[in-house]
């Protein structure tokens, strides 16, 4: 097993081809303080981990190292990081399993007053028995009412395309926002019970939230002749396809177009982004001004990106990513190993004041 960590492997490989820290800034154009930074670890010299992960890539494969086993490597040293406080708070302090007289009054006086705390949890079981049926019953009923979206959940973008069905993976802490017909709505889940997802989904600007519930191969039709979703502008067919114990993967496929919704004119389209990784490579996603997906995404994977106004893309090997946008030709993002960035932007139309255009920032 491989007990090095990334600073180790990077410093030693390029001991072994004799350069030096000058001479790796020369060849791959990576500043010389951000070369000892990944060396000794120090990841507070970069900007954001979108920059660290990058040039880790870069200069891994400058070594022509494993870069895909480096990168994981990292992953794994910051969540072992993330957890060292934890540890520390809850090793063992002592060093010895002697007890002298006062150690032992004291452990008599606990097991003493843990009996006496037994004997009270027997006396009140049946009462508190009664007391979890109620509020059994209360949660049961809460599952199925409207409330806010819950704080702390990450929307991730995905477009949902006519004349096709698209999955979305929800959980408790990760949902996915989507169009339709020009309406922003969000999609997650809250809680698992017996088998069966409790959905929520929202039609921004509303606050509120229809929750419903579904199980494994049954299907849900969200749709404007609901009393709480009048407001929606098409049918949304929902076809669970798994669930766990926290999440749940369905099917998402557009369907009646409600009556007098008034077609959007042609130009005035929202930004729509599909990329096709054949490598692994770490991301970045801003759409609206909101923070999106980011992360470490795997070869083979599709990512469907759809915004208003506004979306930020950062990707951090640009030869391993595919992009189509808005219909235009499929393309390679950018160079091998470099890091890319790109702003597509809502314009007016110069010849139609009346309509808006896809426009990229820097052409």
């Amino acid at each position: 097993m491989n007990t090095k960590r990334v600073g180790q492997i990077l410093k030693e490989s390029r001991e072994e081809r004799k350069l030096s820290v000058k001479d790796v800034a020369k060849e791959t154009n990576i500043a010389a303080k951000y070369i000892i930074a990944l060396e000794t670890e120090d990841y507070s010299q970069f900007p954001a981990e979108t920059f660290a992960l990058g040039f880790l890539k870069n200069y891994a494969s400058y070594l022509k190292l494993d870069t895909a086993m480096l990168l994981n490597l990292y992953r794994g040293e910051q969540i072992e990081e993330s957890q060292a406080p934890l540890e520390e708070l809850t090793k063992p302090t002592m060093s010895s399993f002697s007890l002298d007289r006062n150690r032992f009054v004291t452990m008599l006086s606990i097991a003493l007053v843990a009996v006496a705390a037994y004997i009270l949890y027997i006396s009140f079981e049946d009462s508190g028995a009664s007391l979890e049926d109620e509020t059994a019953n209360v949660t049961e009923t809460e599952d199925t009412s409207s409330t806010e979206i819950p704080s702390g959940i990450n929307f991730v973008s995905q477009s949902v395309p006519e004349n096709a069905s698209v999955p979305f993976i929800l959980t408790e802490d990760r949902g996915v926002s989507f169009s339709v017909n020009n309406q922003q709505c969000k999609m997650f889940v809250r809680g698992v019970q017996n088998g069966k997802a409790n959905i929520g989904f929202n039609i921004f600007p509303e606050k509120n939230v229809y929750f419903f519930q579904t199980a494994e191969g049954e299907e849900t039709l969200l749709s404007y002749r609901i009393q709480e979703l009048s407001s929606l502008r098409r049918d949304i067919r929902v076809v669970t396809q798994a669930v766990t114990e926290k999440s749940a993967k369905v099917l998402v496929t557009l369907r009646e177009e409600r009556e007098g919704v008034v077609s959007k004119p042609v130009g005035d389209v929202p930004i729509q982004v599909t990329l096709f990784f054949s490598k692994p490579s770490y991301v970045e996603f801003v759409i609206d001004g909101q923070m999106g997906e980011r992360g470490l995404v795997s070869a083979g994977e599709v990512k469907h990106l759809e915004a208003r106004d506004r979306l930020e893309m950062k990707v951090g090997d640009g030869g391993a990513v595919e992009m189509v946008q808005n219909g235009k030709e499929r393309a390679v993002l950018g160079k091998p190993g470099k890091l890319v960035k790109k702003i597509f932007v809502r314009k007016q139309n110069p010849y139609d004041s009346t309509q808006s255009i896809i426009g990229e920032l820097g052409e």
